[in-house]
């Protein structure tokens, strides 16, 4: 069950209204810009007894959140990107789902109806002998699942990669 290879398939089989997208910077950005207003504020305290505790938390909180603010925008810009539906104009929602080898023959007929609803339903197990990936619409307007059981340390596909869309 290699994410890259289910995501491919998706693309390939979605005939240009899902394509890889990255999401936006603006989140990490803010993150930044956030750590250096702490830098800048701490700055700005006067030095004395008091404020010394003040000042060099400031300065613990503020560099590391302009660490976190820099690894995540390296992570959205250098990092692979994500299905993004064109219709709906949102980004896909992946969900796995685990279920028991008990379960296997049900599974496989909700996967090849695609009904999302009915897996949602579907009481899920402890243990993934037999595993779902989804990706879906928030509105509900796309589905793309496949089904993989769990053999001699991999998971293999026991369903085709099914789409529906409306």
């Amino acid at each position: 069950m290699d994410m890259s290879e289910f995501n491919e398939a998706l693309y390939a089989s979605s005939k240009g209204v899902v394509v890889e997208r990255r999401k936006s910077l603006i989140v990490p950005i803010l993150v930044l810009l956030a750590g250096i207003a702490l830098l800048v504020v701490n700055f700005f305290i006067e030095n004395g007894d008091d404020a010394n505790n003040l000042k060099s938390t400031l300065v613990l909180a503020g560099g590391a959140v302009v660490l976190l603010g820099v690894a995540l925008c390296g992570i959205r810009i250098f990092g692979s990107g994500a299905p993004y539906h064109k219709g709906d104009k949102c980004m896909l929602v992946c969900k796995q789902y685990s279920f028991d080898r008990s379960q296997q023959d049900e599974v496989v007929k909700i996967v090849t109806a695609c009904d999302k609803e009915a897996l949602d339903n579907l009481e899920e197990g402890d243990i993934a002998g037999v595993a779902v990936l989804c990706y879906h619409s928030p509105r509900g307007k796309f589905v793309a699942m496949q089904a993989f059981a769990y053999e001699e340390f991999t998971y293999k596909e026991i369903t085709s990669f099914k789409v529906k869309a409306e």
